[in-house]
Order: structure tokens, then sequence, then C-alpha cells
């Protein structure tokens, strides 16, 4: 009886200890992260049958367990990548709204500034330090431009390099699952839960998923998987397959997420990248980095096309037409038109080798051109330009992918004119960037304010005495000078503008106004009467003018070349100036200033829509982790009354076996 007695009260005492062992780890790891609390479950041990029926022995501690609620564990995860891919995206998004956004640095004020100038010089044309003033305000624009350029490729560069580290890391903790997955088998196997080692991989887990979203596979050996993307295993068991950061086919500059498995490497595509750092970083390159340079870019090259062909049509005060006023990289049509290139075209380097077909191309119409980069692609059979931006895919027709392939080219809805040497290898791809550096290479191309192109080409004169002068009530608008554009299949400037027209009123009764006037000098030949009616407007020789009024029987008027005295003719200026509030990009919708500024609201909208969204995530990730502290954190309350109730056990086992040892004692007594 008395070693019964001794059996169960030495069971007690092994229960008492591994219980006061629990709660003392339980309490040295209070502020452990990712630490679950300890318990011992314990039973009674099958008894022993006895003529009397069953007697206990006693108590067992079957298992040491963690306090585990594996669905608690997982919404701390999810809510961990989605608050990190917030709190990464927001970063980044107000370090580029604090460049695009910037009130008194930014673009618009130079834009601004540049414009007053021209408008200074159109009130007073032959002013020099007018026009001095004009070509250092277009020198503070374009410094402007490229400090912001250049902040931007910084980011980049910036990017490429987080992209690198965060891949780096990510293979770093998967490597350390998969350890943690072989130590976690081979101590389970013994029948129970290594509950210390399950805690830090949990914790990896949880780190794992502040880089990128993961989904996770418990396996009934003690193990889990671990995929991302679209299901690539990134741990399985205790092997690891690692992610890369290489170079993408499509743009070496870009970063792009590579799978390696079994010495191949898979490219993924970015969408497929989700959740936390990673997912954070790529997204904010290609919603919204892309999106500033592309704008900045659009903007910068919209002021310069459509400025220069202005300028293009006026005159200086050498009496020469204007020259292009900015200097960036442009393709000579065969009409002597001058365009904007393409700002860069690669072809994928997974294409056929050697390359069957170059793409070559340049901007037809500026005010089309969208903020998106392009890929042209053929399957053996069909075209296909997909925009980058938005996912995208239109098909060229017949017609249009057979023009792709001549001289001419395919002109896109982008106003892209794209023309390949060649019919290219199935599967090959191109991508376009028709935007992309055009300021890093921008100039002014005028140095001498006498240059400048205020005063109109050519000037409507009427007679003077002591020739005949006109009688009747004429009124005459000196004529306009159209720019010309990759459009058109004219020249840049019609070759007989300087030829002098001279229209020579007379009364003829064939038409309703009776009024007519005979043209003389235009080219081609005008032959023949035309019919005069106040307020219409004449065009030759690439010229436009108005007349108005009732010129009487006899009266004329010459267009000639503008005389080089002009100095006060402002004509081209006023064209110049007006510049500024026409709507010439984004499908003729805006303004240069218009287009910058719908790129920092986007942006502004995006970082405030980040700043909620980031806050939101964080209160999240709080409730999720306070409800899986609510059930496996350590309570010190709790711990201290079960110190009290195992030290409680513990004497109460001690004075049973006190008892049995007395009760051994008697019986021996007995006995002498």
């Amino acid at each position: 009886m008395a070693s019964s007695v001794f059996g169960i009260g030495v069971s007690g005492l092994n229960a008492a200890n591994l219980g006061l062992t629990t709660t003392g780890h339980n309490i040295a790891n209070v502020n452990t992260d990712g630490y679950s609390r300890q318990t011992i479950k314990q039973s009674a041990p099958y008894p022993l049958l006895s003529g009397s029926g069953f007697n206990g022995l006693g108590v067992q501690v079957d298992s040491i367990k963690r306090v585990y609620d594996q669905f608690l564990t997982r919404a701390v995860d999810i809510a961990q990548t989605q608050s990190s891919y917030q709190q990464t995206r927001l970063a980044h998004l107000a370090e580029i709204n604090n460049i695009v956004a910037d009130p008194t640095a930014g673009v618009s004020p130079a834009l601004q500034d540049f414009f007053a100038s021209v408008q200074n010089v159109a009130t007073n044309p032959s002013n020099p330090p007018s026009r001095q003033a004009m070509l250092s305000s277009a020198q503070t624009l374009l410094n402007r431009f490229q400090v912001f350029s250049q902040r931007l490729n910084e980011q980049r560069a910036s990017l490429n390099g987080e992209i690198s580290n965060t891949v780096g890391t990510i293979n770093a903790y998967a490597a350390q699952v998969a350890d943690l997955n072989g130590k976690i088998v081979v101590a389970q196997s013994s029948g129970q839960p290594p509950n210390d080692l399950l805690d830090q991989r949990d914790l990896l887990v949880k780190d794992l998923n502040t880089m990128i979203k993961t989904t996770s596979l418990p396996l009934s050996d003690g193990s889990i998987n671990l995929f991302v993307g679209n299901g690539q295993g990134l741990v399985v068991g205790s092997q690891t397959y690692t992610l890369g950061a290489v170079p993408s086919p499509a743009n070496p500059e870009s970063l792009s997420i590579s799978y390696e498995q079994n010495g191949n490497s898979i490219l993924l595509p970015d969408n497929l990248v989700t959740g936390g750092q990673l997912g954070a970083l790529l997204d904010y390159r290609n919603q919204s980095l892309d999106l500033a340079q592309n704008s900045l870019e659009r903007t910068a090259l919209g002021l310069l096309s459509t400025f220069n062909q202005q300028h293009q049509a006026g005159q200086d005060l050498n009496g020469n037409m204007g020259k292009a006023f900015w200097s960036f990289p442009t393709v000579t049509l065969p009409s002597g038109i001058d365009v904007p290139g393409l700002g860069s075209i690669r072809a994928n380097t997974n294409n056929s080798v050697p390359a069957t077909a170059v793409l070559s191309g340049y901007i037809q119409d500026i005010s089309k051109v969208t903020t998106s980069n392009y890929e042209l692609s053929f399957d053996g059979t069909n075209y296909a330009l997909g925009n980058l931006s938005d996912g995208t895919k239109y098909t060229l027709n017949a017609i249009e992918a057979a023009a792709l392939t001549t001289p001419a080219g395919f002109t896109s809805s982008s106003g892209l004119s794209l023309s390949l040497t060649a019919t290219p290898a199935a599967g090959d791809r191109f991508t376009i960037m028709p935007l992309k550096g055009f300021i890093d290479q921008m100039k002014v191309n005028v140095s001498d304010p006498r240059e400048i192109a205020a005063a109109g080409p050519v000037a409507a004169v009427e007679p003077k005495a002591p020739a005949v002068v006109n009688t009747g009530t004429l009124k005459v608008y000196q004529p306009d000078v159209k720019p010309q554009t990759a459009v058109t299949t004219d020249a840049s400037i019609d070759a007989n503008l300087f030829t002098p027209v001279t229209l020579t009123f007379v009364p003829d009764a064939t038409f309703p106004s009776g009024m007519a006037y005979t043209v003389t000098g235009a080219v081609p030949v005008v032959v023949g009467n035309q019919e005069y009616k106040a307020g219409n407007e004449v065009s030759y020789n690439g010229w436009t003018m108005k007349l108005d009024g009732k010129p009487a029987s006899g009266d004329s008027v010459t267009v000639q070349k503008n005389a080089v005295t002009a100095s006060s003719d402002n004509r081209n200026a006023l064209a110049l100036g007006k510049l500024q509030t026409t709507r010439v990009l984004d499908g003729s919708t805006a303004t240069y200033q218009e287009s910058y500024g719908r790129m920092v609201a986007t942006v502004g909208t995006q970082t405030s829509e980040a700043t909620i969204m980031g806050k939101a995530q964080s209160k999240l990730l709080i409730s999720a982790e306070n409800n899986r502290n609510s059930v496996s954190a350590v309570n010190l309350d709790e711990e201290a009354a079960n110190l009290l109730r195992y030290q409680q056990a513990y004497q109460a086992s001690s004075k049973v076996i006190q008892i049995a040892q007395k009760a051994f004692d008697e019986i021996v007594n007995l006995g002498r």
C-alpha cells in the first residue's frame, strides 16, 4: 500500500514540477514576439485492478501544448502582408508626390513664368531685354524639367536596389522556414510537439508575409508548404525554391521577378507578385512612377513640339523664318517635316536570333499620345499592340498588318507610327516607350534674342500714295501662317509663301454679293473672278487672311514677305502665347499645365488613398494581433495564479509522500 501511495505522490510531484516549469517558461517569454503560451495536458493512468476494485495510480503528463489557433494566426499573416504593402507604397508615393506637386519649385510655376515672358515679348516685340528674358526663362524651364526627370530616374534606380534586397530577404526567410521544417519533423517524430520551434516558424512566416504574400499548407508530419504568386512553391517541406530579381527581357533597365526551379528560371508577371513590400514596390513602379515620368515627358514633348511648329511659322528680327526654338530627338519625314522620334524601342531579349525584323517609328500626332508604354507582338499570324498600363490589346486587321511592314507604317490610335523592316519570327515582341528620354536630350536651340520669331512672315499691304489708293471700306486683317504637322503631307512651310499675291476687287453681278476679286501670284494660278463675301477668309501659298468691309472697284491688297524692319509685329508672339491655353494634349482635352496637373492629381489621389488604407490596415493588423493574443499571449496574472496552484499541488504531493513514509515506518515498527 505504501509503495502505491509513494508512486501516486511522486507522480503528483512530477506533474506539479512540470506545471511550475511550464508556467515559468511562459513568464520568461512574456515579451517574446510570436510566443504562444504553453500548458500541460495531464490525465490519470489506467487504474490497477485489485480485490477491492480499480485503484488509481496517480497522474501522468501526456503533453505540453501551446495555446494556438491557426485561423487567428493566419489572419495576422494576411493583415501583416496588406499593412506592409500599404505602408511601403505610401512611403514611396509620398516621395514622388513631394517631387511633382511642389507649389513653388514645380513644373507648373516654371511654365507660367515662361509664358509670361512670351507675353512680354508680344507686348513689346522689339525690346531686347524682353527677348533676353524669354530665353532665360526658357532655360529655367528646361532646367526644371531636367531636375525633376533626374530625381525620378534616381527613384527608379533606387527602386531596383530595393527590389533586389527584398528578394534576398524573402529567400533568406524561406531558407530558415525550410530549416525549421526539418527540425520540427524530426522533433515531432517523438510524438510530442516542439512548441518553441513551431512559434519560431510562425514568426518567420509572419516576417515573410511582410515581404510578400504567401499561402501556407500544413502537412501531417508537422511541416508546412509555402506558396507565392499563382501557386509557385517557395518552401516545400525542407526544400526551398528561390526568387530572383533579373533584368526584364522587355526592358533591361527594370527588374522582373523570376522563379528558380530545378535550374530553370521562370519570369513571374508583376501582377502575380502581390502583397508585402515586394508587391508594393512593383505596383508603385507600374502605377505611379511610370505615370509620373511619362506625364512629365509628355508635357515637355508637347510643349517642345507645338512651340517649335508655331515658332517656325514666324519671322525673326533678321527677316528669317523662325528656326526650331527647342532641340530634341526628331525624325525627318519625306515631306521635310521634323517630328518627334519614339523615345525607346527595345526588342525583347527572348526574340529570335538573329533578328528577322527591326521596329522603328515616330510620333505622328502628339495630341493623341498617352502616358502608357506599349508592346507589339507577333504570334506567327496576327500582330497585337498591347497597352502595358491597363493590359488591353488591339489586334491589327489585315490592312493595318500589311501597312506595318511597309515604309509608310501603321499609325495607332495613340498617335504612334510604327514600321517593321520585315516580318518578325513567331513569338517576337517589341517594347515601345514613346516618351522615354526626351527631357534629358532637350536644349534651348535659340541663343540670339533677335532669332525669336515674334513677327508674322508675310504681311498684307494696301496701295499707298502716290499710287492709286483704296477708296472703299475694305478692312484687311494681317494673314496667319498655319504651322504644319506630321498629319499633313505638305512641307513644313509652303515653298511659295513669299511669292507676292495681289487681290484686286471688281464688280461682278454673277455673284450674289455683286463683288469679286482677281488673284495674281498665287500657286497654282487662280483663273477667273472669285466671289467676295465680307468676313470670309482667303488662303493662298500657305497663308490665310480675313477680309471684311465693302471694297470699291479697283481696290486691292497684296500679301508679301514681311519687311525686315517690322520689329513691332507681334503676330507670331501672340500665337506662341496662346499655346499656353490651347488644349493640345491628352486627346486635345488638356493644356500643358492641365495635362501635368492631371498627373499630379492622380499621384495625390494615390497618396491619399494609400494614407487612408495604410491607417485602416494598421488597425486591422492590431485587431488581428489582439485576437491572437487573447488566445495565445501570456497573461501574467493568470500565470501567477498557476504558480500558486502548482506550488500547492507540489506541497500536497510532498505531504502524501510524507504520510506514506510515516505509515511505512509504523508498519516496520509493528514487527519489532
